[in-house]
């Protein structure tokens, strides 16, 4: 009999430790994966996020929420066949994600709702933003006031007078129009308007482009030059063009100088 008890309580000892390594094992893996969707996360609560909204592969919204307002903008766009991979590079409107929704009755000019629904539909809407960027957004678009919240509906093919007007008043982050730092523009590539191209980008998000040229002999690295200090607009340049900026002693016609090379030939941020 006491040997059989030592054996049940070696047992026992033993499914504990088992049930600890298991238990642990599973934490582990739950706070790895927690990191890595941190780390994955677009939208910080603090600047500004553009989110296009598609259906196949199509815009049919733009919402821009403003955190340092706060504010949120949503463009709805009349325009049937607006692929989103022109959008950047056709229109000057660049985006920080997006949520493709399966059909159209999905959408809605609430921005706080059709987050929410995003949410629920995560195995189903394709999108690149993380379960804690939807929370963090629906927070946020939940704080908004009525009268900070707007939506316009405009054609981005059928341009009118206003239609520029009401883009740059949804969409320009007025954390880069304060910074008022001036940014030139070199296309050292083959590619006719390129340099264009990136500065309507920039120009809708509020930046100040001074100078668009271009090279002589074409570039195949993309560069970024930058004098005086680090900045949020250098951030967003960085990010948006793909280059490491290099800081130098001496001011030229701008504080940001970017030389776009044939490395950037085939993207679709601009």
């Amino acid at each position: 009999m006491k040997k059989t008890a030592q054996t049940e309580n070696k047992s026992l000892k033993t499914f504990y430790l088992y049930l600890f390594i298991v238990i642990l094992a599973i934490a582990a893996a739950l706070l790895i994966k927690g990191v890595i969707v941190v780390k994955d996360s677009k939208f910080d609560s603090s600047h500004d996020f553009t989110l296009a909204v598609t259906e196949n592969n199509d815009v049919k919204e733009i919402i821009a929420f403003h955190p340092q307002v706060p504010a949120v903008g949503v463009l709805s766009i009349q325009d049937n066949k607006i692929p989103y991979s022109v959008l950047a590079k056709d229109y000057g409107i660049a985006t920080d994600g997006y949520i493709q929704v399966n059909n159209a009755s999905d959408i809605s000019t609430d921005a706080t709702a059709f987050i929410w629904s995003s949410l629920l539909h995560t195995t189903s809407w394709q999108t690149n933003l993380t379960a804690l960027d939807k929370i963090r957004l629906i927070l946020f678009s939940k704080s908004v006031t009525t009268n900070n919240k707007t939506d316009e509906s405009i054609s981005l093919i059928n341009q009118d007078s206003t239609t520029q007007t009401t883009i740059t008043n949804a969409l320009t982050d007025q954390d880069i129009a304060d910074e008022n730092i001036s940014i030139e523009i070199i296309n050292a590539t083959n590619i006719t308007g390129f340099g264009q191209r990136l500065a309507n980008v920039l120009t809708t998000m509020g930046a100040n482009v001074v100078e668009v040229s271009t090279a002589q002999n074409t570039q195949k690295q993309t560069t970024i030059q930058y004098f005086g200090d680090d900045s949020y607009t250098l951030n967003r340049v960085e990010r948006l063009v793909g280059a490491i900026p290099t800081k130098i002693n001496m001011q030229q016609i701008a504080d940001i100088i970017i030389t776009l090379g044939t490395d950037n030939s085939n993207t679709n941020a601009f």
